[in-house]
Parts: structure tokens; sequence; C-alpha cells
């Protein structure tokens, strides 16, 4: 809570991964936070990478995206297909949410599976990417009629894909994780944004709710780990 009361006036949106939750055995704590974010007015993103056969995926869906959860958005997988994916974006449809899906990732070894050429020589990333344009065609957000309530996940640590993948999906919102810890750079970030300057969100993890731990915040001291994550917002803004 304190995390989120230092840093609520200077940010858009919160991503809370619940791999760190479940791990510990916190549930209960992610929920906390999600309703914390929410009621301070923040745009909530589950970070839950879920998707299964179509009947599971409906049930995953129920988990996070019912009309009452503070959840504005989660994070989804491609992997499965259409099927796999339909009952999340159906669900946020009905309720005014939004999913992202996993189209680039920041981690070093996606390039194993998602730079993989297919037949026709495009690669799969590239595959994902048309089929989140089709996904989102006939489901815009309701918060910008320009944009599809299908979001895509593309790493800060791939500014050239993201220049590729911007002009394939002008009307698909950006989730862009890798920046600081993962070395994505803010001169890299250009490409991930429309012309207006609209259509992506920054997420800096670490970087931030861990900046005490940073030689250029050691000062503040792990105690006042919330003013530390203050001043990281400010600099990265």
């Amino acid at each position: 809570y304190k995390y989120i009361d230092a840093v609520k006036d200077q940010v858009a949106a919160i991503k809370i991964n619940i791999a760190f939750f479940e791990a510990v055995g916190m549930s209960d704590l992610f929920w906390a936070c999600a309703e914390k974010a929410k009621e301070e007015g923040l745009f909530v993103i589950a970070d839950v990478k879920r998707s299964d056969i179509g009947n599971t995926s409906k049930q995953y869906a129920k988990a996070f995206l019912l009309k009452e959860s503070p959840i504005d958005a989660i994070t989804i997988n491609p992997y499965f297909g259409t099927d796999g994916v339909k009952p999340f974006i159906e669900m946020a449809k009905e309720n005014d949410k939004c999913v992202f899906v996993l189209l680039k990732t920041s981690n070093p070894s996606s390039d194993e599976i998602q730079n993989l050429v297919t037949d026709d020589g495009e690669k799969v990333y590239q595959k994902v990417a048309r089929l989140v344009d089709e996904w989102g065609k006939y489901t815009k957000c309701g918060w910008d009629e320009k944009y599809s309530l299908v979001g895509a996940v593309v790493g800060a640590t791939h500014p050239v894909e993201a220049e590729e993948l911007r002009r394939m999906l002008p009307n698909t919102f950006f989730l862009v994780p890798g920046y600081g810890a993962q070395g994505g750079k803010g001169a890299d970030l250009v490409h991930f944004f429309n012309e207006d300057g609209l259509g992506a969100i920054i997420n800096s993890s670490r970087g931030i709710i861990a900046a005490y731990q940073q030689e250029k915040y050691e000062a503040y001291g792990e105690a006042n780990f919330a003013e530390a994550s203050r001043k990281a917002v400010e600099d990265m803004k």
C-alpha cells in the first residue's frame, strides 16, 4: 500500500505479477493490492499469462475478468490459438475489460520460438501479430475508440521489431515490459508509440519497486523504499 500511495499520482497504471504472490501463499494480498490500486484510480493490469483449451480458458477468464473484478486487463498467452484466446476476449468485451496478448516478449530467449520462420517466410511473432489484429477488429475498448480491447505485449528490448509491429498494428495498444532492469532504454521507446504519442504503456518493475537496491538510490535505504520508488518514477518520466 505504501508503494501504491507513493507513485499513484505519477503513473497511469500498475501491473501486478501474480507469481510473486502465489509463490509465498499470498494470493489474498494480490487481490488486496489490485483493490487498492483500483480505489486510487489506477488502471490495473494483472500479469497472469493465462491460456488453455477453450473451456479452461473460460474459467481463467472468470477468475479475473468479471464485471466486479478490480482488474482492468490481463496478459494472455496465444499458444493455444483462437479457441484458447476467444473466451478471454468475449468476457473482456462483455465486462469492459482488456487483454494483452504475448507477442514479442522481452526475455533473451524469446527468439527461440517467436522468431522461427514459417513456411511462407513470416516469423511466428508476425503471424501472432496478424491474429492480434484479427481478434481485435470488432472489439473496441471502452476508453478510446481508436484502440481495440485486444492489446499486445511487445518488449522494450526489441525496438527494431517494435517499429515493424507498430506499423502492422496501429489500433493495438502495446504493453511494453523490459525497460530498466532488463536493458530497455528510453531512446528505444519512440517506435512503440503511434505518431500522436499514444498507443503504449511503458512498464518498469524492479527498476521502480526495488529502486532502493540501486546505487543511485541507496541513500534512501530499505525503510524508505517507497520514497526511492517515487524518485525512480520521476527520473523515468
